[in-house]
């Protein structure tokens, strides 16, 4: 210590105003991505997960139910692959009272509304929001695949496979997996997609992205200006592969492959003969879904934490 305080006062003065610049600089970083200090009020157990919670009991109890029903309906489509982890030890949940918490703790978030950061599952209780869970549930899912059954998929899977999941209804005590829930993300923007009934004329319009691209993971447009577009792009493509019979035995072998191009087309099929399909799959959700009794039901659009298409 005492032979760096001594190099200290051997540099000239701007270099040393150069080095104070730069400690200003990092403490501004740290302050602003650093987690603060967080003190759970309750833990609570489950027959798989370990709840930290500042959230109350009936608001921790229901996500404990619904955790629980997540990991039952994942097992059940997952549980065959060579790596799946049945003896594993308890998997851990921060679960906070709110969106103003939650951003206070973990400063530097973005558009994020939770996270996944191992061990933890991060979120808070959506109390402004008819689906309370779905931000939750979509991070639930990343720590399934990464800590239970070890996989590790392209970008769209990774992602799609948690949309997938997060935005399967609830219904009867159990998670009633691909169908759909209309009061999630990005279930509520698929307005923005597939504009036409021609695929050519959507990819030339913007609200296609050509699936090559979005299985590859190259050549189209910003993330930053389309992103709940490739979320759309995600979600869709895993909803049409593991609810369409032909496909579904394929889909279990891409999940374990890893999603890539070369995956795709060996277990799926060709990528721009399964487009059209596709398409068409994503015209009849947003029909189906523009059903009177299937549009989304927000309390206040205004309070509801989403992505939006960046400028």
């Amino acid at each position: 210590m005492t032979g760096v305080l001594a190099k200290f006062r051997a540099l000239q003065g701007r270099e040393k105003r150069l080095i104070f610049y730069l400690l200003i600089v990092a403490a501004v970083g740290a302050w602003k991505f650093i987690p603060r200090p967080w003190k759970p009020s309750s833990t609570t157990q489950t027959q798989h997960y370990t709840i930290f919670a500042t959230a109350t009991k009936p608001q921790t109890d229901d996500i404990a139910i619904t955790i629980e029903q997540l990991y039952v309906a994942y097992s059940n489509q997952f549980s065959a692959l060579p790596g799946f982890t049945r003896d594993h030890p308890k998997l851990k949940m921060k679960l906070y009272k709110d969106r103003a918490e939650m951003r206070r703790v973990n400063p530097g978030l973005g558009w994020a509304e939770a996270f996944y950061r191992k061990p933890y599952c991060q979120a808070y209780y959506s109390a402004a929001e008819i689906n309370s869970y779905h931000w939750m549930a979509h991070e639930a899912v990343h720590q399934l695949n990464t800590e239970v059954a070890h996989i590790d998929p392209v970008k769209w899977l990774e992602e799609g496979l948690a949309e997938y999941f997060s935005t399967s209804r609830f219904t009867r005590g159990r998670l009633a997996v691909g169908q759909i829930d209309p009061n999630t993300y990005p279930v509520w923007w698929i307005g923005n997609m597939a504009t036409s009934s021609n695929l050519a004329a959507d990819i030339e319009n913007g609200s296609v992205i050509p699936l090559r691209k979005i299985i590859s993971g190259n050549g189209g447009p910003s993330m930053r200006r389309q992103f709940n577009l490739y979320y759309l792009h995600w979600w869709t493509l895993t909803h049409f592969i593991f609810e369409t019979p032909k496909y579904r035995d394929g889909a279990f072998a891409l999940a374990r492959d890893g999603g890539g191009v070369d995956a795709f087309e060996r277990h799926i099929g060709p990528i721009e003969q399964v487009q059209t399909e596709w398409h068409a799959h994503v015209r009849s959700l947003k029909a189906d879904l523009a059903a009177p009794a299937k549009r989304p039901r927000l309390t206040n659009e205004a309070t509801l934490p989403s992505p939006v298409d960046k400028p």
